[in-house]
């Protein structure tokens, strides 16, 4: 492959144009062209929103076991792609990645993963080119082997990255903040991200709890130190218990927890069970609530239609074709396309927002 975007490609046919328009996708193209051919395997991901316009955000992982952080690091290289908008920004993820591949670094360590997340359908084109940073901390929750982290050990990790991706040491509030967060939360919760907003005017620090219940997540808002709203969480409550389960997005700066929040629903494996059950009855409840309409419903419910679709073999990459050569018969040759998961955000005022995420890989 030239690039990443030769990976994507073969799944922009099979998205639905009223989530996403072509021309949306083609401006999404155009910005995993300018990415290291390494990512083109995926997983990808697309950000929609469920009451505007066809637009998406685009994110890619980066993934340690496939030795992507050596390539993300030398991206801009004579050797390499040039990254979209190369600036800055894009300096500081080229120092995490060298430091995620350095044996001697925490991250490397500690890091498996990371998803570059590009606002390509909801930002300015500047601001679109450099992406947000999302990267797992380590964090084991209770049915991994080993124990879960400590506070203090998962805030050092977190200055050690937010320290380059920042491109500053970070604030110890904001640190003492994180520390203080983490420390209430119930033990069946993992930290499974943390986020640097590069492209955003913040030094806030997005943090993604999986593992918490409805009612943790109103002991953890009502701590001192949060300025999280509880007051539309009463317009939450019923479709976040239409989730199988459910994870916490919210900030964290030098002051505490900030007054936004999301939560990503999830159901079952992806594909729609028969019936009104699972995502059908979820998404209904969202146009209920005003914030889905019944178009981008439907063709977020037909997207998923679309899970472990067999490609013909002219529609992949030749690195790709090469790999299911050599791994046999049946190992590599599907496209997965599904809803991942929902997103429902609660903005000050009790605003609410919903995004639907489709999350696309090969197998």
């Amino acid at each position: 492959m030239d690039s990443c975007g030769e990976g994507l490609q073969p799944f922009l046919p099979y998205v639905p144009s009223d989530l996403v328009s072509r021309r949306a996708l083609e401006r999404i193209l155009s910005v995993a062209q300018q990415l290291p051919a390494a990512l083109g395997a995926g997983p990808f991901g697309l950000e929609c929103p469920l009451d505007g316009a066809p637009v998406a955000d685009f994110s890619v992982a980066v993934l340690a076991s496939r030795g992507d952080p050596a390539d993300l690091s030398r991206l801009g290289r004579a050797d390499s792609v040039r990254p979209p908008g190369d600036g800055p920004g894009w300096e500081r993820i080229r120092r995490f990645a060298s430091a995620w591949a350095d044996a001697a670094s925490p991250l490397h360590r500690a890091v498996e993963e990371v998803w570059l997340e590009f606002d390509v359908g909801s930002a300015r084109q500047a601001a679109a080119l450099t992406p947000s940073v999302f990267f797992d901390p380590g964090h084991p929750g209770p049915r991994d082997p080993a124990p879960p982290r400590r506070p203090e050990e998962l805030v050092r990790i977190a200055g050690a990255a937010l320290g380059i991706l920042q491109g500053g040491r970070p604030s110890p509030g904001t640190l003492s903040a994180l520390a203080e967060f983490v420390r209430v939360l119930p033990a069946t919760a993992r930290v499974r991200f943390l986020g640097a907003m590069i492209p955003r005017a913040t030094t806030a620090v997005r943090v993604v709890v999986a593992g918490m219940s409805l009612g943790d997540v109103l002991t953890c808002l009502r701590r001192p130190g949060s300025r999280g709203t509880t007051d539309g969480l009463a317009r939450i409550a019923p479709i976040a218990d239409l989730a199988d389960r459910m994870w916490l997005a919210v900030d964290v700066d030098e002051t505490g927890v900030a007054e936004r929040l999301g939560l990503d629903c999830y159901c079952g494996s992806g594909a729609p069970p028969a019936g009104d059950g699972g995502w059908p009855r979820l998404l209904q409840a969202l146009v209920e609530a005003g914030v889905c309409t019944s178009a981008k419903r439907d063709a977020l419910l037909g997207a998923t239609e679309l899970s472990s679709r067999v490609l013909e073999a002219a529609a992949w990459p030749e690195s790709l074709r090469r790999v299911s050569r050599l791994l046999g018969p049946g190992a590599f040759d599907r496209l997965e396309l599904d809803v991942h998961h929902v997103k429902v955000v609660l903005g000050p005022g009790a605003r609410l927002q919903a995004k639907g995420y489709l999350r696309a890989g090969y197998r």
